[in-house]
């Protein structure tokens, strides 16, 4: 068998089937056309393709390959990002995953990739043995504490309505607002995303039809799908008439997900502060995040500091010690398979610097 590229019209058998397991609430209609707006989408046709092994003329296992750029410590390297590894059902246990694990890892040597990414949401035994190795598979929890009555912050922060606050931290004065994310901001996160970028040990470079093609993908859910899927939240901050960073979030059934924050660590304060209130302010019972976001919070990992800072201690309950928890993630555990000697310890960096958007 050879791994060939397949195009969307041939992989509609694929989608038939994956669409009994996949669909994020959407009609078989929907689904097909979400395949087909991200096969479409400029950014895309530019980087990834749908690689397959076929028997007897037909599909027996297929998967996503992205062409992405890794930054590490300054340096750029040519990344294979993997996605969508399916066997069709009546081609099971005949090893055809594996076949096509192994002819797509020969494929980015020949190709001179420098490394594979992947989020499994299977048993990751199965990536390990073509010498994937995990990268971060813990999420963040912060349990809100339950206030009676309508909270009443301190003067320094005021929540002017659903989109507008302003809070001083020490003696600074920050200004956020927030509003759905849209495609009047891929500009102004792009610029400041690739500032931020510079600073960590690694990320995903991201240009502006990245940003295009994942906020496609999730209006998408948010408009078609059945399960209330929610729409993305931009958090913008600004002091001294600067526009300094952001924080990308969802909100549903009473839980807040960070997505990511790009800025300063002041400003990264600032954010977290915010998202803070907004939540006590909503009434939210959880704020969930990557691991990468722990990060804000060493070495004591703890809410209390940035509690304190922020006067917000004034109105949560005594008891209230902001611990941050941690669980074990049973889908989206990161795995890198090194194809260069310079990334062969990069599994071991913690926590693990890629956030929810970076997910392939």
């Amino acid at each position: 068998m050879k791994l060939e590229s397949a195009d969307w019209q041939a992989l509609l058998p694929v989608f038939r089937e994956t669409f009994k397991i996949w669909s994020p609430g959407l009609s078989q209609r929907d689904y097909l056309e979400y395949q087909f707006k991200q096969a479409n989408h400029q950014w895309a046709r530019r980087n990834l393709r749908h690689l397959t092994l076929c028997s007897a003329g037909k599909i027996v296992s297929s998967l996503k390959l992205s062409s992405i750029d890794l930054q590490v410590r300054g340096t750029t390297y040519k990344v294979g990002g993997i996605g969508a590894v399916y066997t069709q059902l009546a081609s099971r246990h005949m090893g055809y995953a594996s076949a096509l694990m192994e002819a797509t890892i020969e494929l980015a040597k020949s190709e001179k990739f420098q490394g594979l990414l992947l989020f499994s949401d299977i048993d990751c035994g199965f990536y390990s043995r073509f010498g994937f190795e995990e990268i971060g598979a813990a999420d963040l929890l912060i349990r809100l504490p339950i206030l009676k009555g309508k909270p009443v912050f301190p003067p320094h922060i005021k929540v002017e309505n659903d989109a507008d606050m302003s809070i001083e931290i020490e003696g600074q004065q920050f200004d956020l607002h927030n509003e759905k994310f849209l495609g009047d901001h891929l500009d102004y996160t792009t610029r400041h995303y690739r500032r931020w970028l510079r600073r960590q040990p690694y990320g995903i470079e991201r240009d502006r039809q990245y940003f295009s093609y994942k906020l496609m993908r999730e209006t998408f859910l948010h408009n078609r799908s059945r399960l209330a899927w929610p729409a993305l939240s931009m958090m913008t901050v600004k002091t001294k008439d600067n526009f300094v960073g952001y924080a990308i979030t969802e909100s549903a059934g009473g839980v807040l997900r960070i997505l990511e924050i790009v800025a300063e660590k002041s400003v990264r304060e600032a954010i977290w502060a915010a998202i803070l209130i907004r939540s006590l302010n909503d009434k939210l019972m959880r704020i969930r995040a990557w691991e990468g976001l722990a990060a804000d919070f060493a070495p004591v990992f703890k809410l209390k500091q940035l509690i304190k800072m922020t006067g917000l201690e004034e109105i949560c309950p005594a008891g209230f010690k902001g611990q941050l928890n941690y669980y074990e993630r049973t889908w989206g555990r990161g795995m890198l398979l090194s194809l260069d000697n310079e990334l062969d310890e990069l599994h071991m960096t913690a926590p693990c610097p890629l956030v929810e958007l970076d997910h392939l």
